[in-house]
């Protein structure tokens, strides 16, 4: 529901300002509260019991923004993408026919590509300014998905679930984006990408512990085949690697999103 542009004690000056600048809240400073508040929650969800469960969608989305990296980092490649397959679990697998020289470059862009995705996400804060950027954030996240789903998940290759499970987190973004206020959608974005970074970190924590243990097959053992080295040594890389992404998205994203000295408009103490 629209609000009057004179409701309230607001004076008829303040009715072309932003609804953020008459509530007296920097729309950059709310970007930050949201993050915080995204942070805040995701740690304490951490020791709620059943808590994964209530995330189960988030963990699919992670998981699909995973190996949608190995997929445009075969196209961008010159490979060819055959599916994606996602199972019930939350792993996830990406068929493909790569040249040998770019192995490496596929191997690497499943977490590393979750990665610049989160640290991507941290980056629309930065549109706060926007009353629906957070909705825009949503709408965004749910058509790339989309895409990824319609290219890459054909129910015949890549079985049911990944079709059905794909399309229910597009609608459950979808959904959200479109009957969230706004100040919801912001949160539910920050929340988003604060999912994203911290999936990739605990991944990779794992992908280190696979790897130091010898147990099964994976993008490390993958990338150790093709280029050399221990499996170990790249898990360590991309974890490395990872958490200066995620370091220099939110220092970008601080600096981005720092006060700044207001303008005042030329005649406005008159």
């Amino acid at each position: 529901m629209n609000s009057s542009p004179f409701s309230g004690s607001g004076s008829p000056q303040d009715a072309g300002a932003p609804r953020s600048v008459r509530s007296g809240i920097d729309p950059l400073v709310r970007s930050r509260l949201m993050l915080l508040l995204a942070t805040a929650v995701t740690v304490v969800l951490l020791f709620v019991p059943y808590a994964q469960q209530l995330l189960y969608p988030l963990r699919l989305f992670v998981t699909f923004v995973h190996e949608s990296g190995h997929a445009l980092a075969t196209v961008l490649t010159g490979g060819q993408v055959e599916y994606i397959r996602i199972a019930p679990s939350g792993s996830g697998v990406t068929y493909s026919v790569v040249s040998p020289w770019a192995q490496g470059l596929v191997d690497s862009a499943g977490y590393l590509g979750a990665t610049l995705f989160g640290a991507l996400l941290l980056q629309f804060g930065r549109l706060s300014r926007w009353r629906h950027a957070g909705r825009a954030v949503l709408y965004a996240v749910a058509a790339y998905l989309l895409c990824v789903v319609l290219l890459w998940c054909n129910p015949l290759h890549s079985g049911a679930f990944t079709f059905i499970a794909g399309l229910s987190v597009v609608a459950l973004l979808l959904l959200a984006g479109r009957f969230a206020s706004p100040q919801v959608a912001e949160f539910l974005a920050a929340f988003l990408a604060v999912q994203c970074c911290l999936d990739a970190l605990i991944d990779l924590r794992v992908l280190i512990g696979l790897t130091a243990n010898d147990l099964g097959q994976n993008d490390a053992t993958n990338m150790a085949h093709a280029v050399g080295l221990t499996p170990t040594f790249w898990a360590v890389l991309w974890a490395l690697v990872a958490i200066g992404i995620l370091m220099l998205s939110v220092l970008s994203y601080w600096r981005g999103t720092s006060r700044r000295k207001r303008q005042v408009p030329m005649g406005a103490g008159l």
